[in-house]
């Protein structure tokens, strides 16, 4: 099939930069996963801790606990959270595509949701697991290796651990694929997971260019946007010299992470929708004819 890619990044385009709709679902998104920041500085603080808590170190236990509870029901939240924004903003951009995108709410396109969410969470836990295992066991291998060799394993193996970032990138493309057909097609998980793995080996130079794209050409910009971000934690050596907490460095610090947090939402939220409407409409090109109508049935075809 012939796939013309700057046709697609143009209707990308035009999608992520008109429907301003999608842009609050991306937004919120992004100020939620926002938490994360205070989160990763507040250890920045444990030193101010110790040096007050002196003898007494329960406060300091005590936050440390609060942190670590805090940070686990995080990621509790984030999936169900992760998994109404994926949906909404892919029927959104389903409406879009179909030039009915002003006349959806925020409210609808997440009611619309709801029928996919089970099965949307499910295949993202599913990924997670299965990249989580396929990691651990490839760890633990150049692990043994590596105490069996003296450390020789490591360095003949680095060229090899190389080739887990186009496999790490790959799977995403896969599952994204997958998500589609549960939520354009009404597809099950198996037969989703099915369907993406054979569009994606079908498909494979096309999939390649586009994720080249949307991952390091996308990813470089936005990275970029958000490098002033980081200031916090580059500076957060010079935070205790010689024993001693610099405060206003602290409190600069401080500041500019939350000055930064709604740049950082708006910045991720942009980058999720047009990442999310490239991966739709690369899926709607390879399952639909453009002289077709949407199948019976499908999501697309009551919108």
């Amino acid at each position: 099939m012939n796939f013309d890619i700057g046709e697609v990044l143009s209707r990308v385009w035009q999608i992520t930069w008109k429907h301003r709709m999608l842009w609050i679902i991306g937004i919120l998104m992004g100020l939620f996963v926002s938490i994360m920041f205070p989160l990763m500085f507040s250890p920045i603080l444990f030193p101010v801790l110790m040096q007050n808590s002196k003898t007494d170190m329960w406060p300091l236990l005590g936050v440390m606990v609060g942190l670590i509870i805090a940070l686990l029901l995080f990621i509790l939240v984030l999936y169900p959270v992760g998994v109404l924004a994926q949906t909404s903003i892919t029927l959104g951009v389903l409406n879009a595509n179909n030039d009915n995108g002003d006349n959806l709410s925020v409210m609808d396109l997440i009611r619309q949701s709801r029928p996919f969410f089970w099965r949307v969470l499910g295949l993202m836990l599913l990924y997670a697991v299965g990249v989580g295992l396929i990691s651990l066991i490839i760890q633990a291998v150049l692990f043994l290796l590596t105490i069996v060799t003296l450390g020789l394993a490591a360095l003949c193996m680095m060229p090899l651990t190389l080739l887990m970032y186009p496999l790490l990138f790959g799977s995403i493309v896969w599952m994204e694929q997958a998500m589609n057909g549960i939520i354009v097609d009404n597809m099950t998980i198996e037969d989703a997971v099915r369907q993406g793995w054979t569009l994606l080996r079908n498909n494979l130079a096309s999939f390649t260019l586009m994720a080249l794209v949307i991952y390091f050409g996308v990813g470089i910009i936005t990275g970029a946007l958000m490098m002033p971000m980081m200031v916090p934690f580059f500076v957060a050596p010079f935070i205790f010299i010689e024993h001693q907490t610099n405060w206003p460095i602290l409190s600069i610090s401080i500041m500019w992470t939350l000055v930064f947090i709604p740049l950082f939402a708006c910045i991720s939220g942009f980058s999720m929708i047009f990442t999310k409407s490239a991966w739709v409409l690369t899926y709607l090109r390879f399952t639909r004819s453009p002289k077709l109508q949407p199948l019976p049935g499908t999501v697309e075809a009551t919108l």
